[in-house]
């Protein structure tokens, strides 16, 4: 038989018969049990230690559901409390029926009739209809490049406070 420490085996023998001595010298040695035990003990112990880093993750992750849906409702009832423009309650000289859409805050709103109505004018105009939307009015994508007859009421500085669609 032939030694697995010699490293240069005779040119007569052939690798073939040169690896299965070697691996029958293999399948010989076997390691100690104590070995066998203290590398089981070890993988457990490491298997128990990714188990708990493994709960400990999953526990961040079910809490951050309900703060995402906690999240998205206080935005939700935040956006559906503010009022969108044209819906403050102001109108123009106290009328509720004008139909006038406030576009400027409520402090300049109050400033202006505070001040009375004779420093501002009522101006016709046209307005794209896709403005309307901003405004929180209902219209038609189809015909956002149509304009829209309005009545624009502007300061003497020149700022547009209202604006009145016309049918």
């Amino acid at each position: 038989m032939m030694k697995t420490t010699d490293t240069s085996p005779p040119r007569s023998a052939r690798l073939a018969d040169w690896l299965w001595a070697v691996a029958q010298e293999l399948r010989q040695r076997t390691p100690p049990v104590e070995r066998d035990d203290a590398v089981l003990l070890a993988m457990r112990q490491q298997f128990a230690v990714r188990q708990k880093a493994a709960k400990a993750g999953r526990w961040r992750w079910a809490l951050a559901g309900p703060a995402l849906c906690a999240s998205v409702l206080v935005a939700c009832v935040w956006l559906l409390g503010s009022a969108p423009p044209g819906e403050s309650g102001a109108t123009v000289m106290g009328n509720p029926g004008s139909g006038f859409i406030v576009l400027v805050s409520a402090d300049r709103w109050a400033a202006f009739e505070k001040a009375g109505t004779g420093n501002a004018w009522l101006v016709p105009a046209e307005v794209p209809r896709e403005r309307l939307a901003l405004l929180g009015l209902p219209y038609d994508p189809a015909d956002a490049a149509a304009p829209v007859r309005a009545e624009l009421l502007v300061h003497a500085s020149g700022d547009v406070l209202a604006m009145r669609v016309i049918p």
